[in-house]
């Protein structure tokens, strides 16, 4: 073959592969075009839905599914374009977010001329794309006429997750990096025009060595990549100490700054040879020193002697303040609930008033311990609180805290005093408190003298509501009896406990399993409680019924999550609420699972479980052993008995305190439950004495539905005609069409599960009257 003839075959090869290519992005144009011309009418067919928020994600036609939904973000600067600053941050609980908002504004300050900075999440950027093809930032085009162009700078904070994992928020950057760093394609340092600094977040009490690690990691990569690094070290803030604050500050001041206001021609310094780079293992050893500090450091006392610090750091009491809590010494708080405030004016009181007899206007809500082991998803806190495996901080006396935490509490009493609606027999009773529900925040049962702080209780005559997650066994087998003894079960298999409640210890499912056996022991009234979350826990009954066999507990109760709010420090949003009919079928099917345990028989086979209460209010429902708590009544029906005859509980305690080797049982202080407070009944656990009171007199607009969520009768309780029933019938129709049967779980970035149901769709719309 001559040469011309094989350079006009090369050329004929360059062509049709063109050309291939450009009908390939054309018909890529062509499907984004119509995605664009279909996208209101999505949007209008999801505004429709009357019970989950609108959402720019589209609705999957499927049946019981899990899929992830590539949302809509900002436009955002290139990551490469000259004399741009890009702050990504891969937040989970916010304080990453809170930190990058803070570095922003800092930069800001600085008045750096021809800078743009920007900060967004680290998902709001395609990185594989970002950090290979810079072609649209041409320097001639962008760059300020004076001349003075900068190289881009990416400055990048990093969360760890459980196990030193990259948390869902950032995993778009660690695939990016690794992708970059593994293709034979691409030059051996193409991220040598970029400037980076990398900031870690995370907790030191998870002791495993994984703080920090993800940040280390991206450290590494970028280093490996040819990039330019701000700082010798990495640093990392440390939440079980608090210091995120002074880290980031460090970083600024000693990394970023000096860096931009004397950036200099650094482009001509970068060596065609591979940086210098330390070992993943290595690093923790230079890591800075900062991440060490805290505003809580050990004091030393007049005999020299090194004394724990305090367990709350001045950021932290700031933001429990913030959210109306009482702070009591170094680590015990109360807050009024609003259930007592509901009750004071006549609204009705909480589930434990339905399904135990507590008067809510009467009762304190405290902690003796603002620390957690875990970090769930659905705390109502929003983790403002601190973390801690075991107790390393300095020890208050029990009943200083006990006196304070009643004062302090009867003090937001008195200020309830000018609230319209309120009772005033009921305001003076509550000055005297006869409850106490140490489920406030954090957890009650980590702190050292929590005995003596539950005697103190019980001498003022004040009953004992205690929750506990499990996660501390050694300290439930040896608590003294109380009132009522809770564990959290939160999911029904380790793989899910770990997602739902982010646990510090590696051998969370073992402490809780071990936790839930020495239920079986304590002689008094034990509760397994489960919080229901929508897409993260709400399947795998028969996990459950397996954990509640553990225990033997006398008690079930079963409550959907209450949605609090959108939070930075949680990925719920009010899809994951359940409606009360959701609840009591699923704790249908964990009666079923129980009855299958106990029909096997065995050791481990759970007693006799039934409805007992509900309280749709608060979307719960109880299980109670028939062995304890039932009885027959004269007409032969069954008669419930899960009430509590305080005094008699009072009576019991103090015996057992002059004798140690007494013991009383479950039976021993039991009362009838009313008739308006079981399971089924026509208030659906509503005091009647109490009047219900609806925000803005919003009322249901349907009232009963069949077995397919279609209404059958209206806000009066009265049937729907068949004209309306049809119409109704076709919208649902048409739901189904969109959503498909079933529940549809579609992930969103950054872990936020959307939750879509045809059989919902009409439970939520309300009529003003």
């Amino acid at each position: 073959m001559t040469t011309s003839s094989q350079n006009r075959n090369v050329v004929t090869t360059i062509v049709s592969f063109a050309v291939v290519v450009g009908v390939v992005l054309g018909w890529k144009q062509f499907q984004r075009s119509n995605d664009e011309k279909e996208q209101p009418k999505s949007n209008a067919a999801a505004a429709t839905e009357s019970e989950t928020p609108t959402t720019s994600a589209p609705i999957m036609e499927v049946n019981a599914t899990t899929s992830v939904v590539e949302d809509e973000s900002p436009k955002m600067e290139r990551i490469l374009a000259p004399n741009s600053i890009t702050i990504a941050h891969g937040s989970v609980t916010g304080t990453c977010e809170k930190l990058a908002n803070e570095l922003y504004n800092a930069l800001q300050k600085l008045n750096l001329e021809n800078r743009t900075i920007q900060v967004g999440k680290l998902d709001e950027w395609d990185w594989w794309d970002e950090l290979i093809n810079d072609e649209d930032n041409d320097t001639e085009t962008i760059a300020p006429t004076n001349g003075d162009v900068h190289p881009p700078v990416l400055l990048v904070l990093l969360p760890t997750h459980h196990g030193g994992s990259w948390p869902k928020t950032a995993v778009c950057l660690e695939s990016a990096l690794e992708d970059v760093q593994n293709d034979w394609r691409i030059e051996k340092f193409p991220l040598k025009k970029l400037h980076v600094a990398v900031l870690g977040m995370g907790c030191s009490d998870y002791g495993d060595n994984s703080m920090g690690r993800p940040a280390k990691e991206a450290f590494r990569r970028f280093r490996k990549l040819g990039a330019q690094l701000y700082g010798k070290k990495v640093r990392i803030g440390d939440d079980a100490i608090g210091n995120q604050d002074r880290v980031l500050q460090a970083w600024i001041h000693h990394d970023i700054i000096p860096e931009l206001t004397d950036m200099g021609d650094d482009d001509n310094d970068l060596q065609e040879n591979e940086p210098d780079v330390m070992d993943i293992e290595d690093m923790g050893d230079n890591m800075n020193s900062d991440s060490k500090e805290t505003d809580a450091e050990p004091s030393v006392n007049e005999l020299g002697v090194i004394e724990p610090r305090e367990m709350v750091t001045s950021s932290q009491a700031k933001a429990l303040k913030k959210e109306g809590y009482k702070l009591i010494g170094t680590h015990s708080a109360v807050k009024l609930c609003r259930w007592t405030k509901h009750q004071l004016r006549g609204r009705g009181g909480c589930y434990k008033h339905t399904f135990y007899g507590i008067t809510s206007y009467q009762c304190m809500e405290a902690t003796p311990s603002l620390a957690c082991a875990n970090k769930c998803v659905f705390c109502w806190r929003h983790h403002k609180n601190p973390v801690g495996k075991e107790w390393k901080w300095k020890t208050d006396d029990p009943h200083y805290i006990v006196d304070q935490a009643v004062k302090a509490h009867v003090k937001m009493i008195k200020e309830t005093k000018g609230i319209p609606g309120v009772n005033a027999q009921r305001w003076e009773e509550a000055h005297t408190v006869r409850h106490c529900a140490l489920s406030l925040v954090g957890e009650p049962i980590m702190y050292p003298r929590i005995n003596e702080f539950l005697g103190d209780l019980h001498t003022r005559d004040i009953s004992t509501f205690l929750v506990t997650n499990g996660q501390h066994p050694g300290a439930i087998r040896s608590l003294i009896p109380v009132t009522q003894l809770y564990v959290s079960v939160d999911a029904p298999t380790p793989e899910s406990l770990i997602a739902v409640d982010r646990p510090l210890f590696s051998d969370a499912w073992e402490r809780l399993k071990e936790s839930l056996t020495f239920l079986k022991d304590k002689g008094q009234r034990t509760v397994a409680r489960l919080t229901v979350v929508k897409g993260w826990n709400y399947d795998e009954v028969e996990g459950y019924a397996k954990l509640i066999a553990l225990g033997k507990v006398s008690l079930i109760e079963v409550k959907g999550v209450t949605f609090c709010g959108k939070s930075d420090a949680s990925n719920l949003n009010m899809s994951n609420t359940p409606w009360h009919h959701e609840v009591v079928d699923l704790v249908r099917n964990l009666k079923k699972e129980l009855d299958v345990l106990r029909q096997k028989g065995g050791p481990d086979a759970p007693p006799e479980y039934d409805f007992a209460c509900e309280h749709k209010h608060s979307v719960s429902v109880l299980l109670a052993r028939v062995d304890q708590f039932a009885g027959e009544a004269e007409d032969g029906t069954r008669k419930w008995k899960t009430w509590i005859d305080y005094p008699k509980f009072q009576e019991l305690v103090a015996r057992r305190k002059k004798d140690p080797s007494f013991k009383f049982s479950v039976e021993d202080y039991t009362a009838e439950t009313p008739a308006w407070a079981l399971f089924g009944s026509e208030e659906e656990g509503f005091d009647p004495t109490d009047q219900r009171h609806r925000k803005k007199r919003k009322y249901p607009k349907y009232t009963k539905f069949d077995e397919r969520g279609i209404p059958t009768h209206d806000h009066d309780k009265k049937e729907l005609d068949p004209k309306e029933r049809q119409r109704l019938v076709l919208l649902m129709e048409q739901k189904l069409k969109e959503v498909g049967a079933g529940t549809t779980v579609t992930e969103l970035r950054g872990g936020e599960k959307l939750i879509q149901d045809a059989s919902l769709m009409f439970r939520g719309e309300v009529i003003v009257r």
